[in-house]
């Protein structure tokens, strides 16, 4: 029987909070190799939170190192988040494996990788490390130039990975397959899923295409017994990943009516955001009435030129009519949240301000993303050669890089911040 070691990378950065964070399509295929018989020993380097804030979310155990020569300018610490060096060192401690598959999250959070490739090469000098996941898919070359004396995997190489493991490969299988949390994490603070793989769309900021250029939908009658199986288990929280979790009105609808079926008090988070141009009265009204707790919308900016230009997936004549339908269903003023894009090359701040007004008066919460430049999108093409340095492609310091702008963007961050405290409901 085959032993895998599987490893789920710290984190290396100047913050980080477990904002549901788990390396789901990882999690999903180390389930479809036990059920094709492989034995899996799973690390998660991300497994050690010092707090448990609200939903399940929670502060990572960190600790502060030394700042990568490229990022010496940011005024910030930089720290290793997750478990202790030494933990992992004891984990590995008694096992055999025949190989070490290491999945790759944000392509900034690579030393990450990195320190798990050392540690594990140390311990075991002869087994083969597959490595893969976005850091590996987005910046191959780099990681190639990095990851020496391992395999890479693209995301789109699947094929080749199980070929290299011998464990039969169906596509289908794979991507239809839901994750055995208990086999992986002894405490569940909460539960991540998709419904979907990929995204129909193609916004000129995101890289959904590279990693999975298809669409592809899990039945709902599966999805409703993964959900089912975990509320038994007194899980409150469950999160979904998908990138368009209501395009196709039709399957949503089925979907959220079995879970209402359930007939289990849950609640339902969207940090991947939802498409309001297909929310209708129904919709509405089954997100209220299953426990969806501050649903998240896509729109990025209200200016109609990049609306066009970055997907043509929403207009302000949706957001208005999404959220008066939203407030039919019951949800109150502050309890739905509206996504902007701040940061990206040559925005204007008065509009974006004007934005968040708009926003505000409509009684939608307002969540700044902060934008970087993405490899393998067509945004990320505007950037010099230096952002080719996936340290430097990290949403939480690219704003140093516009160094005339630091000011407006705290300011209207702050800004921001006070709206909402206005409309959010008192706990």
């Amino acid at each position: 029987m085959m032993n895998i070691l599987a490893i789920n990378p710290w984190i290396y950065d100047f913050a980080a909070y477990d904002f549901w964070l788990k390396p789901y399509g990882f999690l999903a295929m180390l389930s479809y190799l036990q059920h094709k018989g492989v034995t899996v020993n799973y690390i998660d380097c991300l497994g050690y939170k010092t707090t448990s804030g609200t939903f399940g979310r929670g502060k990572y155990y960190a600790e502060i190192i030394e700042k990568p020569q490229v990022l010496r300018s940011i005024p910030r610490y930089f720290k290793r988040y997750g478990i202790t060096l030494e933990d992992f060192q004891a984990a590995l401690d008694g096992m055999k494996p025949d190989y070490i598959l290491i999945t790759s999250s944000m392509t900034y959070w690579y030393p990450g990788i990195i320190e798990a490739v050392r540690l594990a090469r140390e311990k075991f000098p002869e087994t083969p490390i597959l490595v893969g996941g976005t850091y590996v898919t987005l910046c191959y070359e780099h990681a190639s130039r990095t990851l020496k004396h391992t395999s890479l995997f693209k995301n789109n190489c699947l094929k080749d990975l199980f070929k290299t493991l011998n464990v039969p490969f169906d596509e289908q299988e794979l991507f239809s397959t839901t994750v055995a949390y208990e086999d992986f994490y002894d405490q569940l603070d909460y539960i991540v899923f998709r419904t979907s793989w990929g995204c129909p769309f193609n916004c000129n900021y995101c890289a959904i295409k590279e990693l999975f250029p298809d669409f592809f939908r899990i039945p709902p009658d599966k999805i409703t017994a993964f959900i089912s199986h975990y509320a038994r288990k007194n899980i409150k929280d469950f999160v979904f990943y998908d990138e368009a979790l209501l395009y196709e009105p039709s399957y949503t609808k089925i979907l959220l009516k079995q879970i209402m079926q359930l007939n289990i008090p849950l609640r339902f988070h969207t940090p991947n955001a939802l498409h309001m141009r297909f929310l209708d009265e129904e919709i509405a009204d089954l997100l209220k009435k299953t426990g969806f707790t501050n649903p998240h919308f896509g729109l990025e900016t209200l200016n109609p030129e990049l609306q066009k230009i970055w997907g043509d997936k929403v207009d302000t004549r949706d957001v208005i009519k999404g959220i008066n339908m939203l407030k039919r269903a019951g949800f109150e003023d502050g309890t739905f949240s509206v996504y902007l894009l701040l940061g990206y090359p040559g925005q204007n701040l008065e509009e974006l301000r004007h934005d968040v007004q708009f926003l505000h008066a409509l009684g939608a919460k307002v969540s700044l993303a902060e934008f970087s430049p993405v490899p393998g999108t067509e945004l990320f093409k505007q950037y010099g050669k230096e952002f080719l340095e996936p340290l430097l492609q990290n949403n939480s310091i690219f704003g140093f890089f516009q160094k005339e702008k630091i000011k407006d963007f705290w300011e209207i961050k702050n800004y921001v911040r006070e709206l909402n405290k206005k409309i959010s409901p008192q706990e």
